[in-house]
């Protein structure tokens, strides 16, 4: 069976075509004249059929690894017309299918052509120069896994954009390293060191993500939509809605129906903050159901599919008695369209629902005579932001879930990243600690703590606080220098304390016990310890080794 297969795979690079509008199939190489794939410009590890020697050692000198896939956007993305042995083709389908699952909607599906995309991509890169591709042994190659990596982050991506590729090959690997491929020679040793590898590069990865996602979050925070301009749009809508019906009703064209759903879905965002995929996803069905269960209170619409259903259940939103009309009025007006024949209250041509939310969100916006870029998110923000600080912890809550709304999420965010006003009031809070520290030591009450100055060196009492001396910035070398010579002055004045008075009587200091039997030795060692107190555990520890 594997003869077989290998002949295939013979067979297939043989008969595959070489134009220059598609990207060129692995080649066979015959020696050092052979042409090299445009797969990647580095040279190839190995040119033989036999399995590579597995490289656990990285190489910081290793030559700049570059991949020309990463071009293109949608369905001009060259990624899409790799192509692989019939037996590898197979494989990949099986994992599409696996993660497309039984019942795929659009978006899903469209997900996975795109992740099929990006592992294709990882493994024209890891197959350059290799002559069997069945076998999987090119996998082995750690180096090269390290290369793909850095010709990401080195590439015009974002790094979070990087980080998400590779972790598609994770995804990749750990179904592969469960669900072998037929005629791999993989063992199990070789998948534990790639996924291993693959595990290390995205944990280095970690800080630059970690930051710039903090960064993107700060200059969204700044570019956010005013109140006032929220307003402004809420008033635009009531007005705009209504006349644009009428326009369609008369003279319908695209441009108008472009201009009236961003005036609906920037009315709805504007009120609730969802993410657009309720607004496109939501039915006619949905709608109707909504106008048969409404009462003179209004209505409620429940869509059931959006990207966080799986946590928060159906989107909902409620809508007047006037907001639901023009709803209405806009479902009538569609049946007398042509090429509306479709199922999703925001109806495009064909059969899937709209993707241009955005682009009909910024001509309403524009239209407002608002200017500035603007999105569903910073819309989203804005209600995650007002709910956060001006309502209490349990309406907090309910307004987030309203709106599918993950407050943990939002929360590590707001931490990391603090307005002026809430970094003054933390920077306060140091400031009321350090008093409180003050009081404790100087005996003051709490309801005193408003009369210590922590800048000045006194504190209400007029009294000298306490203060080291021993300076923050002295070495220990010069702080052991100190302390010997403090020693040496506290012996001598110890020494001359208990030395023999003329009288031939000895002199006990007042801190010395009285008990006859005490000697100079042991008042000597008795001064010391009184001393203790006041040196730095460092210096306890040269006392201890005397």
């Amino acid at each position: 069976m594997n003869q077989r297969a290998e002949d295939q795979e013979r067979v297939f690079l043989r008969k595959r075509s070489r134009t220059e509008s598609t990207p060129k199939r692995l080649s066979k190489s015959k020696g050092p004249s052979c042409r090299k794939s445009p797969i990647a410009s580095h040279t190839p590890v190995s040119s033989s059929s036999e399995p590579a020697s597995i490289d656990t050692k990285a190489s910081s000198s290793s030559p700049l690894i570059h991949s020309p896939w990463f071009s293109g956007r949608g369905r001009g993305n060259r990624m899409r017309d790799i192509t692989f042995p019939r037996i590898m083709e197979k494989y990949l389908q099986g994992y599409r299918d696996h993660y497309e699952g039984i019942d795929p909607t659009v978006r899903l599906q469209e997900n996975a052509v795109s992740k099929i995309s990006r592992v294709k991509s990882f493994l024209s890169f890891m197959a350059h120069g290799f002559n069997r591709l069945s076998d999987w042994l090119f996998l082995r190659d750690l180096k090269r896994i390290r290369g793909w990596s850095r010709s990401l982050i080195k590439s015009s991506l974002q790094v979070t954009t990087s980080d998400f590729y590779i972790k598609n090959i994770s995804h990749f690997l750990k179904y592969m390293n469960e669900t072998p491929c037929k005629g791999s020679r993989l063992n199990q040793n070789d998948m534990i060191l790639i996924t291993r590898e693959v595990a290390a590069i995205l944990k280095s990865m970690r800080k630059k993500v970690f930051i710039h996602q903090r960064q993107v979050k700060r200059d969204k925070m700044e570019g956010l939509p005013s109140h006032k301009d929220i307003m402004a749009c809420l008033t635009a809508a009531k007005t705009r809605i209504p006349q644009l019906l009428d326009v369609m009703t008369s003279n319908p064209t695209h441009a108008t129906r472009s201009l009236l759903y961003g005036y609906m879905t920037l009315n709805w965002s504007c009120i609730y903050g969802h993410r657009p995929g309720v607004y496109s996803n939501m039915t006619n069905t949905e709608v109707l159901k909504a106008e048969i269960t409404g009462t003179a209170f209004g209505h409620l619409i429940h869509v059931s599919n959006h990207k966080t259903a799986n946590a928060f259940g159906e989107a909902q939103m409620y809508l007047t008695i006037e907001e639901f009309g023009w709803m209405k009025r806009w479902l009538e007006i569609k049946g007398t369209l042509t090429g509306t024949n479709n199922r999703y209250f925001l109806c495009i041509a064909g059969k899937n629902p709209s993707r241009n939310l955005a682009t009909f969100l910024r001509l309403a916006w524009a239209d407002v005579g608002l200017k500035g870029p603007i999105n569903f998110t910073d819309l989203r923000t804005v209600h995650a932001d007002n709910a956060k600080r001006f309502q209490d912890i349990s309406n907090r809550q309910r307004v987030s879930d309203f709106m599918c709304h993950n407050t943990a999420t939002a929360d590590t965010f707001y931490a990391k990243n603090p307005s002026l006003k809430e970094a003054a009031d933390i920077r306060m809070l140091f400031t009321e600690s350090l008093q409180a520290a003050v009081a404790a030591a100087s005996g003051v009450s709490e309801d005193n703590l408003g009369d210590i100055d922590i800048q000045s060196d006194r504190d209400s009492s007029g009294e000298e606080p306490y203060q080291d001396s021993t300076d923050t910035e002295t070495s220990d070398e010069e702080l052991y220098k100190d302390f010997n010579a403090w020693r040496a002055a506290k012996r001598e004045q110890s020494m001359a304390e208990h030395s023999p008075s003329d009288t031939g009587e000895e002199r006990v200091p007042a801190s010395a016990p009285t008990s006859p039997d005490t000697d100079n030795v042991a008042s000597d060692q008795l001064v010391n310890m009184q001393c203790f107190v006041v040196l730095s555990p460092l210096v306890l520890d040269e006392l201890i080794m005397l």
